[in-house]
């Protein structure tokens, strides 16, 4: 059945935009003056930072909703899913405009920041036949020239401000020529046929 409704959000297009959308200029400013970035995944030597929109507890201590949750298995014997990952954090109401329309479907949510040269390496987020939740992304200071998402061989384009579905079944990668960070926004919407619903209400076109 999930791999049912994952086909559903695909038949659109291997990514494409949501009319859920805004203003992202004053946040970078906002995030930056008031909060600690934990390092994004820390046993990868990679310049790279997030803070949890969601988390395992409310909390920002980045674990382990920020690291990788197989290598966080790998230590601890303990699985967690993607969509448990589901409690607020203080840093959610920067983005209420673009998550309360699908809030009642997040799973793991959080803000990255991209230094300088950080990426991330070419890998799928899901190799399982069951597909648990379904990504989005929105970029904050997405630039053409300097910050590069590649889905297969496709470089992907972006406005500010606006949410996009993206199939990271397929294999991507992303990463920052630009001598200044690039932010954006990863959330996982757990797969369900309520919540494939309400998402394609905000379809374009």
């Amino acid at each position: 059945m999930s791999h049912n409704l994952y086909q559903v959000m695909t038949r659109f297009g291997d990514y494409y935009p949501l009319n859920i959308k805004g203003t992202t200029s004053k946040i970078i400013n906002k995030l930056e003056d008031n909060f600690t970035w934990v390092q994004y995944n820390p046993r990868k030597n990679i310049d790279r930072y997030g803070l949890s929109i969601t988390s395992l507890d409310g909390g920002l201590s980045g674990r382990p909703d920020l690291d990788s949750l197989l290598e966080h298995y790998k230590k601890t014997g303990i699985w967690i899913d993607e969509t448990e990952i589901n409690v607020k954090t203080e840093v959610y109401n920067y983005f209420k405009p673009w998550l309360d329309p699908i809030e009642s479907f997040l799973g793991r949510t959080h803000v990255i920041k991209l230094n300088q040269g950080a990426y991330f390496p070419p890998h799928r987020d899901n190799r399982d036949a069951d597909i648990r939740s379904f990504r989005l992304f929105m970029p904050l200071n997405y630039d053409s020239a300097s910050n590069f998402f590649l889905l297969e061989n496709h470089k992907m384009e972006f406005d500010n401000g606006k949410m996009y579905f993206i199939d990271t079944c397929k294999m991507h990668t992303l990463f920052n020529t630009s001598n200044t960070p690039f932010y954006f926004v990863v959330v996982n919407v757990v797969l369900s046929e309520e919540s494939v619903k309400t998402t394609l209400q905000y379809l374009y076109g």
